[in-house]
């Protein structure tokens, strides 16, 4: 392209000199130059010609080679060095940014010129697309400078201890006051997290768009099994922001909801996720503002649910008997729940017939707590005051009777919690009777929990009955009535002692005795029996004083006869190896004394002095 502009530069410039009207002479200086001029021109742009013409034919990888019967030059290519094509080519017309080559089309054959160099990894794109914007940044799987990051962008107040907990397998965040945007910022620094499998976000009070980020959260992290948002106060919009990953969630396995303030319209969202998942397994629902308005989406829920295992409803309001009907009907077809909590729900009277088709129909149950936990004096009338929604389950002793028979009829039950219902003496005794033996033989019962409920003492024998054939059974009671005795001191330990204190009582050191060595030499032989024991009942008594007479034991008349009567023996005689034993028992370290012999004088005889 350059040689054919510089050409058509020179053309221009012969007719401009042949448009002078001036007469040159031809031996004028002037134009011998310019000829001269133009021919060196003309031979230095053949030149740069045939060199450019090289140039691409090697790019090209194109090379000359004379055919022996052909009277010109022919052009071929390495892969074809054995064959000369007369042939017309077309390869310049198909490829544009070839046209300009100065060579023939039947004399160019290309072998196929995109493939003849490699392509680079990286032509320069990349750079180029980030020339007004930085790199993104690459960030460790923990998180920890990736939420710091955001933090210090956003100009949010950063959480110190997040650097440690985002290295441990729990992220506790309770009491902490988070509001949306550092919410955000967790959530972000969460998504590639491989530590945190448990994140508790007790009491903070989440927004919409907070438990929205939390969704998104828990579709992309493949971690977190334990997600806690108890008093959170999500609300119904939470409860729907939620409903993507509830639903989608194949990791997570248990999810606390307590203290949200869900309600019946919440709750349609989180039992439809519950159905549609099939991993979790244990859901806490309690305190939710729950009552018979939610039948049908509880209903649902136990019937679809394939993973559930623990369900917390606690503290609502589930009394009526059209929620205890859904309730019923759910757990007809549910194979996979083992615990139901129903504690504090003010059921009484009304739902004790479907209770009773519960325990009597049920063979997937193991812990069923219907109990109204103890709370302070205090705190209940607070409640009472303010929550008049919060009222204790209200079983009563003739209810007592219809759960009875249904617990008898049960054979997969372990644990049962009526504690605080005011079942009183009668009803304990009737549900304690009912997983006897004798009434229920195949009963799988290990725990019956009737806190705070006494019982009167006719229980005893079902105690005893229920303690030798099934140990394993605990039976948790407030408490027995009247089961007391009375329990004096010792009056055998006081006799002994005084007996002691009176024979080291005298002054004179050699009328002092020891009361332990006059036990220790009684005998152990037994009083006789048969019809001579009256007769020699005061003989034997009369034996016994002889014998601390003999002794020499100073001891008041008094003290001999409250130890004789205190260690009687049968028709009214002492017991000595009675006193012995249980003397020995107070006093261990005492033992019998020998007493030395004194040796007696040899005296030697005398000699008589013979007479002289």
């Amino acid at each position: 392209m350059e040689s054919e502009d510089k050409s058509e530069v020179m053309e221009e410039e012969r007719e401009d000199i042949k448009a002078e009207p001036e007469i040159i002479d031809k031996t004028d200086i002037f134009a011998d130059f310019m000829k001269e001029f133009e021919a060196k021109q003309t031979k230095e742009l053949a030149v740069e010609t045939e060199e450019k013409t090289k140039q691409l034919q090697q790019l090209i990888r194109v090379k000359q080679k004379k055919d022996d019967d052909a009277s010109e030059e022919t052009l071929i290519t390495p892969e074809d060095e054995d064959i000369i094509s007369d042939g017309v080519s077309t390869e310049s017309s198909i490829h544009p940014c070839l046209r300009k080559i100065d060579i023939s089309d039947s004399q160019l054959k290309l072998v196929n010129p995109y493939t003849v160099y490699q392509v680079p990894n990286d032509p320069g794109l990349l750079p180029a697309f980030w020339l007004l914007r930085e790199n993104p940044p690459i960030y460790s799987a923990d998180g920890v400078q990736k939420f710091y990051d955001i933090v210090k962008r956003n100009g949010l107040r950063s959480i110190g201890s997040m650097k440690d907990m985002l290295l441990t397998d729990k992220l506790n965040l309770r009491y902490y006051g988070l509001k949306s945007p550092i919410m955000r910022a967790i959530c972000e620094a969460l998504v590639d997290n491989t530590f945190v499998q448990k994140l508790d976000l007790k009491d903070n009070k989440l927004s919409a768009n907070a438990c929205r980020y939390l969704n998104d959260l828990l579709l992309r992290n493949n971690t977190i099994i334990d997600l806690s948002l108890s008093g959170c106060r999500i609300g119904t919009n939470g409860a729907q922001k939620l409903y993507d990953a509830i639903s989608k969630n194949t990791i997570l396995k248990i999810l606390d909801l307590s203290s949200c303030d869900i309600g019946n319209e919440g709750f349609e969202y989180i039992a439809s996720a519950l159905s549609d998942n099939q991993d979790l397994e244990s859901v806490d629902l309690s305190d939710n503002h729950l009552d018979e308005t939610c039948s049908e989406s509880l209903k649902n829920l136990l019937s679809d649910s394939i993973s559930l295992t623990h369900l917390n409803l606690s503290w609502n309001s589930l009394y009526k008997e059209k929620i205890w009907k859904a309730l019923d009907d759910g757990l007809k077809k549910n194979e996979t729940l083992r615990s139901l909590n129903l504690s504090w729900n003010a059921l009484e009277q009304e739902c004790v017939p479907h209770l009773y088709n519960l325990l009597s129909r049920s063979r997937n149950i193991e812990k069923l707590n219907l109990s109204c936990k103890y709370i302070s004096d205090f705190t209940y009338s607070f409640l009472k005051r303010f929550f008049l929604r919060f009222k204790g389950n209200r079983f009563t002793e003739t209810d007592a009777e219809i759960i009875a028979k249904g617990l008898s009829k049960n054979n997969t039950l372990q644990e049962l919690q009526l504690g605080n219902n005011p079942l009183r003496a009668q009803g304990a005794s009737t549900l304690v009777h009912a997983i006897t033996p004798d009434l229920s033989s195949n009963s799988a019962l290990r725990l019956l929990d009737l806190e705070n409920i006494w019982a009167n003492k006719d229980i005893l024998n079902d105690l005893e009955i229920i303690e030798k054939f099934r140990p394993w059974v605990t039976i948790k009671l407030g408490g027995i009535l009247s089961n007391y005795q009375l329990v004096g001191p010792n009056v055998r330990r006081i006799l002994l002692k005084r007996a002691n204190y009176e024979a080291m009582l005298p002054k004179q050191k050699r009328k002092r005795r020891d009361f332990g060595q006059f036990v220790i030499s009684l005998n152990d032989k037994l009083t006789s029996r048969g019809m001579f024991a009256r007769i020699y009942y005061r003989f034997f008594l009369k034996k016994f004083i002889r014998l601390v007479q003999n002794f020499k034991l100073k001891l008041s008349t008094s003290l001999i006869d409250e130890i004789m009567n205190a260690f009687e023996g049968l028709h009214k005689t002492v017991d000595q190896k009675l006193l012995k034993s249980f003397y020995l028992e107070e006093y261990p370290e005492t033992t019998l004394l020998t007493l030395k012999e004194k040796k007696l004088k040899t005296v030697k005889p005398t000699q008589k002095k013979s007479k002289k």
